[in-house]
């Protein structure tokens, strides 16, 4: 009995040791941006630079409209993308309207500096400086109209922003991250790890104490019910990571319930390249008449 009594022991002090180790992981992983190289200038793309409120510089890429205006898109990019893809997926459709394009470095991402990326806790005063800069690119006598495109972690950061920021005329939020802690279980359960909601509660508690501020932040949908300006949601059909009955969920919290627009066939990551022409002109369709 006592051997039975001491392999129980020596078993559930390895089983807690290795569950340290992937909440010890899983934690960095969160928090660590993953800096990647941008692809080549975009016709006259320049670049940009704002100062957050803690003293990090921001860096980011400006694409002015072929004519003067002060109606501009800002593209706020996901967690395992950078603001090149961004560019590259969705640019040509705004500026083909008259749109201004403006793609910003997440701190910690491309030329930003920054050393942990927080889901929005930082990065949404972030984006307020941002518009402090836009502002000062809109032409003489031009009304500054910009509108924030967030993918996956980029729209959580753009709502909540734009809720703290009445400057943000619309919202275009693609594949939405609704719950950080309810996504890394789901990732945890692809890799077949066992009791993925207890270790995703873990592995966000002890990112935040990396990164100096935890990363739960307010329910997307209390934001949403509390940003009363024009919104789209944008998902695919095949998310793999956010299902698109809580994205559509989300797209009902708003006061007026915002448009969703379901891509089939798309995942994740994909959904403005499987989407196309179509799907990118019916939101610049919708955010021409909200603005």
């Amino acid at each position: 009995m006592t051997w039975l009594i001491v392999a129980a022991g020596f078993g559930a002090g390895v089983l807690a040791g290795l569950a340290l180790v992937v909440v010890e992981f899983g934690a960095w992983a969160l928090v660590t941006p993953r800096r990647s190289s941008d692809p080549a200038p975009f016709g006259s793309d320049e670049a940009i630079r704002a100062v957050a409120a803690d003293g990090v510089a921001l860096a980011g890429r400006w694409i002015p409209a072929d004519r003067p205006t002060g109606r501009t898109v800002i593209l706020v990019h996901g967690f395992i993308d950078g603001p090149g893809m961004m560019i590259l997926d969705r640019a040509p459709a705004v500026l083909a309207r008259g749109w201004n394009v403006a793609a910003i470095d997440l701190r910690g991402y491309g030329a930003s500096e920054g050393m942990h990326s927080t889901f929005g806790a930082r990065e949404a005063d972030d984006l307020r400086a941002w518009l402090d800069v836009l502002a000062g690119l809109a032409p003489p006598g031009e009304p500054f109209a910009p509108v924030a495109w967030g993918r996956s972690m980029g729209a959580a950061i753009a709502l909540r922003a734009a809720v703290a920021d009445r400057r943000v005329r619309a919202l275009v939020l693609e594949a939405p991250m609704v719950d950080l802690r309810s996504s890394v279980a789901k990732v945890m359960r692809n890799k077949r790890l066992p009791m993925a909601p207890t270790l995703s509660r873990l592995v966000v508690r002890r990112a935040g104490k990396i990164a100096g501020t935890s990363l739960a932040g307010p329910a997307m949908a209390d934001l949403a019910a509390r940003f009363d300006r024009p919104v789209v949601v944008v998902h695919g059909s095949n998310d793999d990571l956010i299902p698109s009955a809580v994205a559509r969920e989300l797209a009902d919290s708003f006061p007026a319930p915002a448009p969703f627009l379901e891509v089939p066939g798309a995942r994740h990551a994909d959904v403005a390249r499987v989407g196309g022409a179509a799907l990118l002109g019916e939101v610049m369709d919708r955010l021409e008449a909200a603005t």
